[in-house]
């Protein structure tokens, strides 16, 4: 049976005897253009670097670096040094969303394209040198978020009604293997899928609003929702973290307006009952966020 988990609001500082939560933050603002770090032990320690809109698909790549993904390519920022310092864009990437490493130092760019007219989400692979090696083809699903590349090679498309697992095309073709459908349980655009540590996946849901738990085979398994106070709402489920305690992480993306930011908690933490213990919300420092890092 399908089992699902709406969480209450519980405050980590209400139990008693518990130390308040408390993290260090790398966030995505898709809606004022900046990558925010947070620190919540030492709060004049945070800062904010200025990224070009609309800073998707917020990665490490390496030391204080992160990478963000916007018009057909990607922006590098160095946190520490809190500029741009790497930055790469290609004609073939209309319609890019998202970027992965590859072992080998080269990368895959998920991009939302037309093929024989119809809508499909196509896969490029570039070398360690950034040149274009080759393309896979996924039709039958469209409007692609985030790209998750797994430990096999395989990859994770969350696209309009769910996830899409899949594999990129074999030397010598273009087309793309579907392996496996992760439906989103109501609401679309699935935003981000990651491993749960449990097995199977987490899976950022978009306008489902809530966080959801699929097995490997596809089955759902249940969903976190937090409630909010009257007045706030959840909106959109993008980015997600499960953390080393279980708990996961999530960016509750509020609009396209920098001032939607007062529409609803930004981040949201749920334990594994489905709890809601901890939430950020600090609508002048910060916008919309659709990507969230756990530092600490």
């Amino acid at each position: 049976m399908h089992k699902c988990f709406i969480a209450a609001v519980v405050a980590a500082a209400s139990v008693a005897g518990a130390e308040p939560i408390r993290h260090i933050l790398v966030l995505g603002d898709e809606s004022r253009g900046a990558i925010h770090y947070v620190d919540q032990f030492e709060p004049a320690k945070s800062y904010s670097v200025p990224a070009p809109r609309p800073v998707w698909d917020l990665r490490v790549c390496g030391k204080d670096r992160y990478r963000s993904v916007s018009g057909k390519g990607f922006t590098v920022t160095d946190m520490k040094e809190r500029k741009e310092v790497d930055k790469f864009s290609h004609d073939a990437l209309g319609g890019l969303t998202s970027v992965c490493d590859l072992p080998d130092g080269g990368f895959i760019a998920g991009t939302n394209q037309k093929v024989d007219d119809k809508d499909a989400v196509v896969v490029y692979t570039f070398s360690k040198d950034r040149q274009l090696k080759g393309k896979s083809i996924f039709r039958g699903v469209h409007y692609l978020r985030m790209m998750t590349r797994l430990p096999n090679g395989d990859v994770l498309l969350a696209w309009n009604d769910g996830i899409l697992k899949g594999r990129l095309a074999a030397a010598g073709s273009e087309e793309g293997t579907a392996l496996q459908q992760y439906k989103l349980p109501r609401g679309r655009n699935a935003y981000m899928a990651i491993p749960r540590k449990a097995g199977g996946y987490w899976v950022g849901g978009g306008f489902a609003c809530q966080a959801c738990a699929y097995a490997e085979d596809g089955t759902f398994l249940n969903a976190f929702e937090a409630q909010m106070p009257e007045g706030l709402k959840n909106n959109f489920y993008a980015g997600v973290v499960e953390l080393a305690n279980g708990n996961l992480v999530v960016a509750n993306w509020n609009g396209h307006d920098p001032n939607d930011s007062k529409k609803g908690w930004q981040i949201l933490e749920f334990d594994k009952t489905g709890a809601c213990v901890w939430h950020l919300h600090d609508a002048e420092a910060y916008g919309s966020i659709t990507g969230v890092i756990v530092v600490k």
